[in-house]
């Protein structure tokens, strides 16, 4: 059964404290349960309420979901109250039955009363409701169309659009233009979409259209753009591989394909130029397909295109359900990993355990295959490999967070330490060293200094300030703020703001040294948060006391700078 110390190891100690006041405030309501899916309703600040919910299984927390916008990491304050909530009070979560067993007794003209009725008392789900049936619609048209062996996508119109979405920043200076790169970028991308859609649809001629000119329109385009950021290489880059599915996918002839790589081709040469090296995966799937003759002479391409490639191959005979064909292939070229999952889709969990066995090699191959077997019901299995996995190759953080919270509902302290630790080790943080230090016990006098040690060899100053913080270690936590004071202000304010009613002399030294540096930059837009310092300076004097010294040194900063209007506004503030 998950615990309240799970949900803490799930959570920052500021979502975790923020859901337990919402718990206690009782803002979860509407609670009710299908099988394994909790739901609720919980009241918000920006919203009336936010929906949430929660699969459980019997590793604890399987998938979470609200409607809220938090993305700082972990599980939201929302979230975190609704389990709260079902710890403490699981009758309160009415057993309902599920929307397919409500639907299936009832006859179209009755569904279709029913979700009028729905849509007629909460408007905001029209527009959900009216972008679902157009893509339902879109695709049946596909259909018909594949079936009279029409394509419903004009070159010309796509040609046209992309063409004015580059043509946007026209006008702008380059420097200007730069800081428009996102927004452009975002735009092309919602044509990438499209042609995703066709492709998942099966027009596969439609995907080929869009993507081959997406590709060929922005390539040709890309040296006329400040791509500093990476935004449109990035984007140009992952159209290799759904162009190379495309390609794969479509029936073609040989003139078509000689005809597709004459125009390609040369897009590719010249984005070379600038760095790109991941899309001659491109022209092997135009000009090998699925054999091993080149249907143009052309240079030899770097064998690790080889496996993309096949990776491509793969996608399409997944997308075309050519199980078969599938796992033979992905056994012949070595892609284990997706061998092993597609096996556990298909049941066949004992073939699927004996492969991993013998091939999987590195701690994020093990991540995967103990989630697909997690969420095939095999859990004794899943944490068998995770812990496995612990000692192989690879990055383990994400292997340790997602094993460490299973471990703990299942009571096996000892994994669950080690989860964390592997987790620790890689990526230090402070919420992570808290859950150590619950979980350790009386090994913590043993573990600490482990953990100290390792937080001083990857010089993580930021967390090493904030662990000594959490131990009340005020003057570790300035010596490290006094050795990066100059570049990382942040860290110097956390460390003011938890040491002031502890070291107040030390923060109106350090107050003063970020303030007088901003205003010495003479610059105003630098004096409103040069201010914000003289905040925490001057709350330090009164905490000791010492008003009198405060009230001097102001009137002495405002004597200096008496010819700064912009400041002496802002220091009236004070």
């Amino acid at each position: 059964m998950i615990s309240e110390n799970t949900l803490k190891s799930l959570s920052t100690p500021t979502s975790f404290t923020r859901g337990y006041n919402l718990y206690q405030d009782d803002a979860i309501f509407e609670t009710s349960r299908q099988g394994d899916l909790l739901r609720g309703k919980c009241r918000g600040n920006s919203a009336p309420f936010y929906d949430v919910s929660v699969r459980l299984d019997e590793g604890g927390i399987q998938e979470a979901f609200c409607s809220c916008p938090y993305t700082f990491g972990g599980l939201c304050k929302h979230i975190i109250a609704l389990m709260l909530t079902f710890i403490h009070s699981p009758e309160e979560f009415e057993e309902q039955k599920s929307t397919k067993e409500l639907l299936e007794p009832l006859q179209k003209d009755e569904i279709i009363y029913l979700i009028s009725k729905m849509v007629n008392r909460y408007p905001e789900l029209y527009p959900w409701l009216e972008n679902e049936t157009a893509v339902i619609s879109k695709i049946s048209q596909m259909d018909d169309s594949l079936a009279q062996g029409k394509t419903v996508v004009s070159k010309a119109v796509y040609q046209n659009q992309i063409r004015r979405i580059l043509r946007s920043l026209d006008g702008y200076r380059m420097s200007e233009a730069y800081w428009m790169i996102g927004d452009m970028v975002e735009q092309l991308s919602q044509i990438g979409d499209i042609a995703h859609q066709f492709l998942q649809a099966g027009d596969v001629q439609g995907a080929l259209i869009i993507f081959s000119t997406l590709f060929t329109e922005v390539g040709k385009g890309y040296s006329g753009f400040d791509d500093s950021d990476g935004y449109l290489s990035s984007f140009i880059q992952d159209l290799a591989l759904p162009l190379s599915e495309a390609i794969l996918s479509a029936d073609l002839t040989k003139a078509e394909r000689i005809k597709l790589y004459k125009k390609l081709e040369p897009v590719i040469r010249d984005l070379k130029s600038y760095g790109f090296d991941d899309l001659d995966v491109i022209l092997m799937a135009i000009n090998r397909g699925w054999s091993d003759e080149p249907l143009i002479e052309a240079e030899d391409y770097d064998p690790g295109y080889a496996k993309d490639l096949n990776e491509v191959k793969l996608n399409v005979l997944d997308r075309q359900n050519r199980i078969e064909e599938y796992l033979k292939l992905a056994l012949a070229c070595g892609a284990y990993e997706r061998y092993i999952v597609k096996q556990i889709e298909l049941g066949e969990i004992d073939q699927a355990l004996k492969v991993a066995s013998e091939t999987i090699a590195s701690s994020e191959e093990a991540l995967t295959v103990a989630q697909a077997l997690r969420g095939a019901g095999r859990l004794s299995d899943a944490l068998n490999l995770a812990e496995q996995g612990l000692d192989m190759e690879g990055m383990k953080n994400q292997l340790g967070l997602w094993l460490g919270p299973i471990e703990e509902t299942q009571g096996r302290n000892y994994q669950a330490i080690q989860a964390y630790l592997a987790a620790f080790y890689e990526q230090p943080t402070l919420e992570l060293y808290n859950t150590l230090k619950r979980l350790s016990a009386e090994n913590w006098l043993h573990l600490q200094p482990i953990l100290m040690q390792r937080l001083q060899d990857k010089r993580l100053a930021n967390v090493l300030a904030e662990v000594y913080l959490a131990e009340e270690e005020w003057d570790q936590a300035i010596a490290i703020a006094d050795n990066v004071s100059k570049w990382d202000y942040r860290l110097v304010e956390s460390v003011v703001d938890a040491v002031l009613p502890h070291r107040p002399d030390w923060v109106i030294q350090a107050c003063e040294a970020q303030a007088e540096s901003l205003i010495g930059r003479t610059q105003s837009k630098y004096y409103e948060i040069a201010v914000i310092w003289l905040g925490k300076m001057k709350k330090a004097y009164l905490t000791t006391g010492r008003k009198a010294e405060w009230l001097a040194y102001l009137a002495a900063l405002k004597a200096k700078y008496a010819r700064r209007p912009a400041l002496q506004a802002e220091l009236s503030r004070l």
